[in-house]
């Protein structure tokens, strides 16, 4: 197999660790702020090892996000203002 490389770029990113804590659950989260990503920043959990770029505008969106970052449903709307509170400092320009 052959593989062809067709980009490499290095940037400083703000990477940013967080533990949260609810009655019933932990949340261990990395969030990344890029120039990458059409303006979005990439969330990722650290218990589930996946992630969802989002911008301050997805956030109302909880059924594209809350599934794969495994909040429980009880947690969702603290967790929301949670990533109010993240993304909305840190908003990034559309790319295109």
């Amino acid at each position: 197999m052959i593989l062809d490389h067709l980009l490499e770029e290095v940037e400083n990113q703000l990477v940013k660790y967080y533990c949260i804590v609810s009655e019933d659950c932990r949340y261990d989260i990395v969030v990344i702020h890029s120039e990458r990503f059409f303006g979005k920043a990439m969330v990722v959990s650290i218990q589930n090892s996946r992630m969802v770029l989002l911008s301050h505008h997805d956030i109302a969106d909880e059924e594209y996000w809350a599934e794969k970052l495994d909040i429980n449903s009880s947690d969702v709307t603290e967790f929301r203002n949670f990533l109010h509170l993240v993304l909305d400092k840190y908003q990034l320009t559309e790319q295109f």
